[in-house]
């Protein structure tokens, strides 16, 4: 019998190190009170066990929030153009907390007005994700 382990950490943790490494705008899991705009949040996912009795494997969905004040499109468009272009040309790497990705793109981007001021953009990163134990 496999033990499961749900790898929504470990990925949060991996993606947050990436983007912040390797692009400019700051990101956040949790939004400082004196935090500058434009940044980058962590929001809402999905796991799903696709594995079978002997492998944990998971198809995973996050959103990834961008916040601008910028009225128009163009500051959310240049930063959700730079993030998926670190979510589709380095792998995650999650072999710390003994999971693998085995999989990893951008499914989808949609930028709208925000309720107050600004604009919004949410990008969706999928993955699949093996539990290798740990």
């Amino acid at each position: 019998m496999i033990i499961r382990r749900i790898p929504m950490n470990a990925l949060q943790k991996g993606v947050y190190s990436i983007l912040s490494t390797k692009q400019t705008t700051p990101v956040y899991d949790d939004v400082p009170e004196d935090a500058i705009l434009p940044y980058i949040t962590l929001g809402s996912f999905t796991c799903k066990q696709v594995g079978s009795k002997t492998t944990d494997i998971s198809d995973i969905s996050l959103q990834i929030h961008i916040w601008s004040e910028y009225e128009g499109k163009k500051e959310v468009n240049e930063i959700a153009n730079d993030v998926v272009a670190v979510l589709t040309s380095w792998p995650i790497d999650l072999s710390a907390e003994g999971f693998e990705v085995m999989l990893q793109d951008v499914d989808f981007f949609e930028a709208f007005p925000a309720e107050e001021s600004g604009f919004h953009g949410v990008i969706t990163l999928t993955a699949k994700i093996q539990n290798l134990g740990g």
